[in-house]
Formats: C-alpha cells, sequence, structure tokens
C-alpha cells in the first residue's frame, strides 16, 4: 500500500490508474484461483487492501510484474527488495544453517529501512520479524508452522456463519456443520486412497501429433504406433498436486549459486495407462531484482517426463508473464539441493 501510495505522490499513477491497471492485469493459470479482489479508490484512500491472506500474498508477490513501469523510479522499492528476499529464505524447505546471519542481518536492515523511510508504518510486527532466524534455528523451516492453513479453515467458518444465519448459537451451529463434513469425506471407499485423476479430456490419433512430438513418444515407448489412441489433458491431479498444462516446473539447480532451470509443460498424456509430460527446456537468461524473476528463453529442447520427475525439486507449477517481448517467472520461495538439505 505505501508503494501505491508513493505512485500517487509522485504523480506516477492517479488512484483511477492504479484501479484500472489491476483490474486488466491477467492473471496466469496457477495464480488465478487467488486473483485478488478490485482494489477500488476507496481501498486505497482509507489505506485498506481487502482479500483474504492468499490473495494478498498474489497481490505482493506480482506486484514488480503488475506496476513494472514505475517500479524502479520508487523509493520504497528498496524495502520491497529485502522483504522478498527475506520471505524468500523464510518460506525455504529445506533450510540451510549457513542462511542464519544472512537472514538474521536482512531482517536488521529491513527494520532500519522501515524506521528512516516509512516511519509511521512501524508497528510490532516490524520488530518481531528480527526473531525470525533465532526461530528457524531452533524450530527448523518457519514454513512448517506458518498459520495459513488456520487462515484457510477460518475463512470456511466465517463463510458459513454468514450463509446460516443462525447467530443463538453459533459455536454450535458451526461445529455441527463441520462435524457433519467431516463425516461425508469419512463416508467416501477412496477417501484414504491416492487417486491421480485427468480433467478436460480429449482422445487424440498418434498420426494428428506434431512431427517432433512422434519421434519423442517413439523413443520413449516401444510399444506405440500409428493406431495407437492418446489420451490428452488439460489437468492431472496426481499425488495431491494439480498440474496444469501451460505451467512452468523447476527443472534442476545448476552450479554453486543454485540457479533454477526451467520446464514448460506442453502436454499431459495418458498412454497405455501411464502418465507422461512432453516439456520443453527454458533457459534461464538472468535474475531481475526489480522484478524479483527470473528471465526466461525458449531453447527448443523438448524431452518426455513422468509426473514425479516433474514435481521433485518444487511440487507446483508456476505462470510465466511476459513484459515487452521477455518472458519472466516468479518463484516465492528459495530452493536448495535436496541432497544439501539441513532441516
Amino acid at each position: 500500500m505505501a508503494m501505491l501510495k508513493e505512485a500517487s505522490t509522485k504523480r506516477l499513477l492517479t488512484y483511477g490508474e492504479i484501479e484500472s491497471r489491476l483490474i486488466a492485469f491477467e492473471y496466469g493459470i496457477n495464480d488465478k484461483p487467488n486473483k485478488p479482489p478490485v482494489l477500488r479508490k476507496k481501498h486505497l484512500n482509507k489505506g485498506k487492501i481487502v482479500g483474504t491472506a492468499s490473495q494478498k500474498m498474489l497481490l505482493f508477490k506480482l506486484f514488480p510484474i503488475i506496476f513494472h513501469d514505475i517500479i524502479d523510479r520508487l523509493e520504497t522499492k528498496e524495502i520491497y527488495i529485502c522483504l522478498r528476499e527475506i520471505i524468500s529464505l523464510v518460506f525455504a524447505c529445506p533450510f540451510r544453517k549457513s542462511w542464519l546471519s544472512y537472514l538474521q542481518s536482512l531482517t536488521i536492515r529491513f527494520q532500519c529501512l522501515m524506521v528512516h523511510l516509512l516511519p509511521q508504518l512501524v508497528i510490532s510486527k516490524v520488530h518481531f520479524i528480527t526473531d525470525y532466524a533465532k526461530q528457524i534455528e531452533m524450530n527448523g523451516p518457519a514454513i512448517r508452522h506458518w498459520c495459513m492453513r488456520f487462515e484457510s479453515k477460518h475463512q470456511v467458518f466465517k463463510r458459513l456463519a454468514v450463509k446460516s444465519n443462525n447467530f443463538k448459537n453459533i459455536l454450535y451451529t458451526l461445529s455441527k456443520r463441520n462435524q457433519m463434513h467431516q463425516c461425508l469425506l469419512l463416508s467416501y471407499s477412496n477417501y484414504y486412497t491416492i487417486v491421480n485423476e485427468g480433467y478436460s479430456l480429449s482422445e487424440r490419433e498418434f498420426y494428428t501429433l506434431p512431427i517432433h512430438i512422434r519421434k519423442l513418444l517413439e523413443k520413449y515407448l516401444s510399444c506405440i504406433d500409428h493406431t495407437t489412441k492418446i489420451m490428452e489433458y488439460q489437468r492431472l491431479k496426481f499425488n495431491h498436486v494439480i498440474l496444469v498444462k501451460g505451467s512452468v516446473f523447476v527443472d534442476n539447480l545448476m552450479h554453486e549459486e543454485e540457479i533454477p532451470s526451467f520446464l514448460h509443460l506442453l502436454f499431459i498424456f495418458k498412454i497405455n495407462n501411464l502418465w507422461l509430460f512432453v516439456v520443453e527446456q527454458l533457459q534461464t537468461v538472468a535474475f531481475n531484482e526489480s522484478l524479483w524473476s527470473y528471465e526466461l528463453e525458449r531453447a527448443n529442447l523438448f524431452s518426455v517426463k513422468e509426473p514425479n520427475e516433474l514435481i521433485d525439486i518444487l511440487p507446483k507449477g508456476i505462470d510465466t508473464y511476459e513484459i515487452g517481448k521477455k518472458s519472466y517467472v516468479n518463484v516465492f520461495s528459495r530452493l536448495t539441493k535436496e541432497k544439501q538439505r539441513v532441516y
């Protein structure tokens, strides 16, 4: 909110232009479920951002991409960059002990920047952030004991309270509705089993696929031929992870700096009861600190992967965003190699 107010004060954008830009912004497939509500002029005047915790977190994550043309002209950008680096470490799982001292210095720097640039917004949480390094050292990665799952469950109860319109004994109403819902879930025969399920099915003939895709599949599967029926899906739920066609996934961490390489999911196939993905390798060009995103380029290198290979490092898809003629991907947490995990 402070960055938006600074943009208005410097006459970079009016409140109306900010509202219009947020309305017109196209969120990616994976980000769309947490799309923030429209930020109206009245919200900006009151200095209040509406929405759930997930919606606010998404707006914070994509702020430099939505306002990419003015981000470098804001003094508060320095605070944002510092906070993004803190969050990338706080959300990291696994977490390296060698990061603790750097995290401590970042939190102190963040507190100093807030006191210097936004003294009117310094609250107790600005001081509490300096304890994160100690808490992680004592209890392990902070992501393992964050309160977002509570916020999600609490949101369900708040909606039930409004819809039920019964406030004589609200505790009894909510507990009964929750217990009935749990009984319904437990009554399902496949509640304890993992079901891999595809969505938006279309059946295709093998010869209708592009020639380079056919060659990849023939090389990967010896039993495939021109008579093979191929089931193509737009989405797949695999081991409770939703994989969407068009998403980007982390393939590997390269070099000592652990620079991530990415794969673009092009096709989701089910052939002879086997789930297969056709992916394209993306080249990581550079890390843009102002956008806090990796710049990517197409490498025109294709391969076939199985679901477990795609969700090994980061078990969720990421969206790419176009700025100018360049593609960027925004990774929220710091990544490290499995064999070097500490916690």
